[in-house]
């Protein structure tokens, strides 16, 4: 067979399918062709060789072409059965059948009309990974570390004076109940007298401690779990040291926290009715007259506290023609009122304020954050470990200092400094 008959061929295939082949698998069929003749293609010269034979023998070829019409229907027929089902890949089928039986089509080729090809069409599935049971699985990554509870950050601490302390109590001795008054005094008259006490105060180191119980298997185990413990008693510590420095009430074991000696919002000459009453008041209007109060007392105010919120309303305050009373999108890092920086943290409860001048205030550490490891009854025998984190501290705002901080709350206070 020549290429113009093996064209002819493969047009009487195509056309026996017939218009309903689609574009795709007529396209694949005719990419089939250069396959199909370089399967062929070796053995040119027995098929010339053969031709002449079977011209020779007219018997021979009328038998070899019965057998290649046979071929050619089995071919059409299983054609016309892969074009009903549009997922077989015809190109690949085809082409692996007759390049794998390229020996039989010679064998057909020189006469043998005992020779056939089967050629079977197999229905080409979707590939999904619930049905793959061979080969590697992807494997799932997973991201180092441990995600941590995201909780607020201690701030009291970065205000206050921090220093140690070498015995579980610290002692201060401070005046009191001072009496008389200098006064001017005329040649051989009496002398003013003054006098004032001293009076011993004192405040005791308090201790804050957390523990936590784990597994050796755990410990050995998990990457780092150690310090991931360590970490998380740390922070807990941490934030329970900044919440009593704040807002402890002083009793039992509790430490005295400033708001506990801060003194109440006192509008003074502000107040509604007196002669600096304020005009429809926002909260900076509050914390003017708190800073005021501070200042009667003589202390410095150097920190304002706040909770997030609160400082978001107050940064967005409008007047009435619109304009930002506080420019809230400036370059300074914090809000400040009259120079003074705004502190916001959650630890704040929203609603509330403190002024006040923080050098006042002072924390000494008897003994700094440590953690100490060991068995607890019959830990041991059960593979436990206990791991021990504690802080000794102790808090102090002396008695004549209270003045220098002020608390309030902004509802109340804006009212109370309204005009009327």
């Amino acid at each position: 067979m020549n290429k113009e008959e093996f064209d002819a061929l493969m047009l009487k295939i195509e056309s026996s399918i017939g218009a309903s082949m689609d574009t795709k698998l007529k396209d694949a069929f005719r990419e089939v062709n250069p396959e199909v003749l370089k399967a062929i293609s070796d053995n040119s010269v027995e098929l010339k060789k053969t031709v002449k034979n079977l011209e020779a023998s007219n018997g021979s070829l009328v038998e070899a072409q019965k057998s290649q019409g046979a071929v050619i229907e089995s071919l059409t027929s299983k054609l016309n059965s892969a074009n009903e089902n549009k997922n077989v890949s015809f190109k690949a089928q085809v082409t692996e059948l007759l390049i794998a039986n390229k020996e039989k089509l010679v064998a057909m080729k020189n006469g043998d009309s005992k020779t056939n090809i089967r050629m079977t069409m197999k229905a080409v599935g979707n590939m999904t990974l619930a049905g793959s049971t061979t080969g590697q699985l992807p494997q799932a990554e997973r991201e180092a570390g441990i995600t941590r509870i995201v909780r607020r950050n201690p701030f009291i601490l970065e205000l206050v004076n921090v220093g140690t302390i070498s015995s579980n109590l610290w002692e201060w001795v401070q005046q009191a109940n001072a009496e008389g008054a200098p006064a001017m005094t005329a040649e051989g008259a009496a002398k003013a007298q003054i006098d004032f006490e001293l009076v011993l105060a004192s405040a005791a180191v308090r201790k804050v401690t957390a523990y936590i119980k784990v597994s050796k298997e755990m410990l050995d185990d998990i990457p780092l779990m150690e310090s991931e413990i360590n970490q998380e008693l740390a922070e807990r510590i941490n934030l329970t040291i900044d919440a009593q420095l704040l807002s402890g009430d002083g009793t039992g074991q509790n430490l005295t926290g400033i708001l506990a000696n801060a003194t109440a919002f006192t509008p003074g000459s502000f107040a509604t009715g007196q002669v600096n009453e304020v005009v429809t008041p926002i909260n900076a209007d509050v914390l003017r007259v708190a800073i005021n109060q501070i200042s009667v007392a003589l202390f410095q105010a150097n920190y304002i506290v706040m909770n997030p919120s609160d400082v978001t309303a107050m940064d967005l305050a409008k007047g009435s023609d619109g304009h930002y009373i506080l420019p809230p999108f400036s370059t300074n890092a914090n809000t400040v009122v009259k120079g003074i920086p705004v502190i916001a943290n959650t630890g704040v409860t929203e609603g509330d304020y403190l002024v006040g001048d923080f050098s006042k205030a002072g924390v000494r550490f008897r003994e700094g954050l440590s953690f100490d490891v060991g068995y607890e009854n019959d830990d041991f025998t059960k593979n436990f470990v206990t791991i021990l984190a504690e802080a000794r501290l102790v808090q102090r705002v002396k008695s004549n200092h209270y003045p220098a901080f002020v608390k309030g709350d902004f509802a109340v206070d804006k009212a109370a400094i309204a005009k009327a």
